[in-house]
């Protein structure tokens, strides 16, 4: 998620206080909202300038860069009013995938999300079932040179990859600036390098010989609505409710990995879990029988894991360990133990 040199003046803190870091001059300022156009070129350096897939799954967007110390924050959106119209579409034709939908975007952002469960798949999970309204990026400075941002930059080999431009092994730079009616401009630049030997064979920087330039941009648009989707503009969930029925519900399970995490021993890791759970079987006096699940831990030692098991055989969530298998793979000591239990529907 980082990228390029002090583009602000930025508060860095030293001793008690803070002190004003100097700013390149030839940095630009991306500040703005901007019409999404061709994004072939930031798809290609998205992903390492940023640690955040750019979501494809709006028919229409817009990138938002909004300043934040030494870089920005990237938002990909699509206008809020697509949203609302989409939602309201869905919620009468799929109650079901709608509510879904709506489980996902109203959750407590202050909330965990699902053990194991990254931003990015969460991302994934929400386009599955609706529109996506906004993601966030962070963006941070790497270099500027004369009023443009380096965004990305590789070494490709090979065809052409765009019209009029190099082919065979060459230097490729994607820069971002804006131009003089505030739109974002984007610069693909190609070099084609010679790497030398000096006399004591050590490589030396490539001399650059030849370049080819290309330029795209994205016009600018006025600012828009991003603040988060308020239930009171959606339209209601009307899924027919019925309680899960001796199941083992994922806020039973955030909240039991939740308590796992807080009370394992220093050195322990969780490695793996259940990822589903089949329902249990509800007796004749409406209790439910246990369902199996299963959780790898690594530890340091026996006593370690032992504290694991008395954990496990405390918690609510669990009703029972049936077996304890323990394999020693690491030379270090370290101890991979595996609990195969019966979790406890509620």
């Amino acid at each position: 998620m980082n990228l390029l040199a002090r583009a602000c003046l930025v508060l860095m803190p030293f001793g008690g206080g803070a002190v004003l870091a100097a700013v390149p001059a030839d940095c630009p300022d991306l500040s703005g909202t901007y019409d999404v156009g061709n994004a072939a070129w930031i798809d290609r350096y998205h992903l390492s300038a940023t640690g955040t897939v750019r979501p494809k799954s709006q028919a229409k967007q817009f990138a938002t860069f909004v300043r934040d110390g030494d870089g920005f924050t990237l938002t990909w959106h699509m206008p809020r009013e697509t949203v609302l119209a989409t939602v309201r579409g869905l919620a009468e034709r799929d109650p079901r995938k709608y509510g879904l939908w709506l489980d996902m975007v109203m959750r407590d952002p202050k909330l965990p999300l699902p053990y194991g469960v990254g931003e990015q798949e969460w991302a994934n999970r929400m386009a599955n079932l609706g529109p996506v309204f906004r993601v966030d990026a962070t963006l941070r400075s790497r270099h500027c040179k004369d009023g443009w941002l380096l965004f990305g930059s590789d070494s490709p080999a090979g065809a052409a990859e765009v019209e009029g431009g190099m082919s065979g092994t060459r230097d490729a730079e994607l820069w971002l600036s804006r131009d003089k009616d505030g739109a974002l401009a984007l610069k693909w630049q190609e070099y084609k390098t010679v790497r030398v030997v000096d006399q004591r064979y050590f490589n030396v920087p490539g001399m650059r010989l030849w370049s080819s330039e290309s330029t795209d941009r994205w016009t600018a648009s006025p600012a828009m609505d991003l603040a988060p989707l308020r239930a009171d503009e959606l339209p209601p969930d009307r899924r027919p409710r019925r309680p899960p029925s001796c199941q083992v519900t994922e806020e039973h399970e955030t909240a039991f990995y939740q308590r796992l995490k807080a009370s394992v021993p220093p050195r322990v890791q969780i490695e793996n879990f259940s990822l589903s759970i089949v329902p249990g079987r509800r007796q004749a006096d409406g209790a439910c029988d246990g369902t199996p699940y299963t959780l790898t831990v690594s530890a340091p030692d026996a006593a370690s894991v032992a504290k694991v098991a008395d954990f496990l055989r405390a918690d609510p969530h669990i009703l029972r360990i049936d077996s304890q298998a323990t394999t020693q793979p690491w030379g270090d000591g370290t101890l991979q133990v595996k609990f195969s239990m019966m979790a406890l529907p509620r």
